[in-house]
Order: C-alpha cells, then sequence, then structure tokens
C-alpha cells in the first residue's frame, strides 16, 4: 500500500477542526483527531484521481492515515467529475460550493452520460441492422488465396 501511494498526486492541506478539505470535499477519518491544534504545519495528502471517496493524509509521525468523505454515504466520484460539477455549478452563478450539492453535481451528470450512451449504442445497433452486407467494408467475399497485384505491376 505504501509503495502505492507513493505514485498518488499530492497537496498541502491543513488538519482543520472539521477535518480535510480537497477538491470543496471534506474528509475526516477518527486517527487525525490527535494532531488537530498541535502544529500549524500543512499535512500532505495524497489522493487518486479516479476515486475521490478516500484520500491519505501523511500525519507528523510520517505514517499515513486513510481518510474518506465525511459523510460516508456519498457515492465516490473522479477528479473529473468534480472539476466539471465544479464548472457547472459555478456556471450557474453557485459560489458556496458543498460537498453534497457537488457530489450530487456530478452524480446527475454521470447519468446524463450513461443515458446519452444507451441512446447512441441504440442508433448504431439500428443502423447496423439497415447496412447491407454486401456494402463497401464488407470482408466477406474476399478470396486471400488469389494474389492482388500492387500498384507497381500495374505500371
Amino acid at each position: 500500500m505504501q509503495f502505492w501511494i507513493s505514485f498518488l498526486p499530492e497537496a498541502e492541506r491543513t488538519l482543520r477542526p472539521t477535518g480535510i478539505h480537497l477538491f470543496n470535499i471534506r474528509y475526516w477519518s477518527p486517527a487525525l483527531a490527535t494532531d488537530i491544534g498541535r502544529a500549524k504545519a500543512r499535512l500532505i495528502v495524497k489522493y487518486d484521481p479516479r476515486d475521490l471517496s478516500r484520500v491519505f493524509v501523511r500525519r507528523h509521525s510520517g505514517s499515513f492515515v486513510e481518510a474518506r468523505y465525511a459523510d460516508v454515504t456519498l457515492a465516490p466520484i473522479t477528479l473529473w467529475e468534480a472539476q466539471a460539477a465544479r464548472r457547472k455549478l459555478n456556471a450557474q452563478g453557485k459560489r458556496e460550493i458543498d460537498m453534497h450539492v457537488l457530489i450530487r453535481t456530478a452524480l446527475s451528470q454521470r447519468e446524463l452520460i450513461e443515458e446519452a450512451k444507451h441512446k447512441t449504442q441504440g442508433r448504431q445497433r439500428l443502423a447496423k441492422t439497415n447496412v447491407d452486407d454486401d456494402e463497401v467494408g464488407s470482408l466477406r467475399g474476399v478470396d486471400s488465396s488469389k494474389p492482388v497485384p500492387s500498384v507497381e505491376d500495374l505500371d
């Protein structure tokens, strides 16, 4: 696990009484409670951009502690989904972004994308059934046992 964590991107954050704040998402672990108010130094926070539901906080002792969403009932999202949701909320004029609103927005965008994929796949399947097998692009009927003259042979 230590080896895997060493490859993750990192950010410096201050441990607040409410936890670690990263990408407008609040994280907490009971193991961090003993470090609150002890040192003013910023902590290294490692995160996996593919799953923001947990981060790894380097304590002053040098060991890493896993911190999860402060509200563990929320679904995991990716960094890219969080950034897209933040952009959408900013475009709507919302500057104060709560982690619940951010994640809810990311999940609604994810649903829209999935619906669009299903609609597109349905159209592609419909288009494939309407295509005749003898059209250009079909490899059926090509006899590979007979040599085909190359461009140089035709000159």
